[in-house]
């Protein structure tokens, strides 16, 4: 497929102001609004639009995630939270889903829009619940993450950050491949890696419970309820 003309996907921050969506592939929109790719063919501008210098951002780093990336699709691709898959090319590391024009984020964040809990808390909570229940952390949990289909049913992108509960383990290079200077603080929460390697069942733990928010408000009411605290 060809993305030569392909836009950009930017997030909005809490004040409604363009900026990057995630620091670990190219998130491009086709022309028409119907089609997101998930570019991990490295490099490309996008990973440098902000930071110019990134050397702990690699090839290597993209493929990890791309294969992770592809590992819980897969997974997960027959749940209703699904993205709908278009198409996985495995030679140039791009995924191609369905789209709906936006994601959670700018459906939050627009300009004088309110979003009402009652339309997206609970469809949070349950897929959440689901992908804990099925063994898995998904640690990109924010509104940038998902998106609404044409059936007012969520669905969960950047299927990347994940790792089993039971072994919530990742190699340090290649989180600090892709963490941002403004995000360190969250590493640093999950300990010192043990032989280079990380346990991120805290940085799960910490981001349902303070650090990921929906507009005002944190998912500590998921929280809650996995862990009974």
């Amino acid at each position: 497929m060809d993305i030569e003309d392909w836009k950009p996907y930017l997030k909005l921050d809490t004040v409604g102001r363009s900026c990057m969506a995630q620091q670990t592939y190219e998130p491009l929109v086709s022309p028409d609004g119907k089609t997101f790719c998930k570019n991990y063919e490295f490099p490309d501008e996008y990973q440098y639009r902000d930071e110019k210098d990134r050397p702990l951002y690699t090839d290597e780093v993209c493929d990890w995630f791309f294969d992770n990336e592809v590992k819980y699709l897969l997974k997960f691709e027959d749940k209703p939270y699904a993205p709908e898959i278009i198409d996985i090319d495995f030679i140039n590391r791009r995924i191609f889903i369905d789209w709906y024009s936006k994601s959670c984020n700018q459906i939050m964040y627009a300009e004088n829009k309110s979003w009402p809990q009652g339309e997206w808390r609970a469809q949070i909570k349950e897929i959440i619940l689901d992908q804990y229940n099925e063994g898995i952390y998904k640690l990109t949990m924010y509104p940038h993450c998902h998106y609404i289909d044409s059936q007012g049913q969520m669905r969960a992108i950047d299927w990347y950050g994940c790792v089993p509960v039971d072994a919530p383990y990742i190699e340090e290079k290649y989180m600090q491949g892709i963490i941002h200077d403004t995000a360190q603080f969250r590493l640093e929460e999950t300990g010192k890696a043990v032989d280079s390697v990380l346990n991120l069942e805290t940085m799960f733990k910490r981001s349902l419970g303070t650090h990921v928010l929906w507009g005002d408000q944190n998912m500590s009411y998921i929280y809650k309820e996995l862990f009974n605290a």
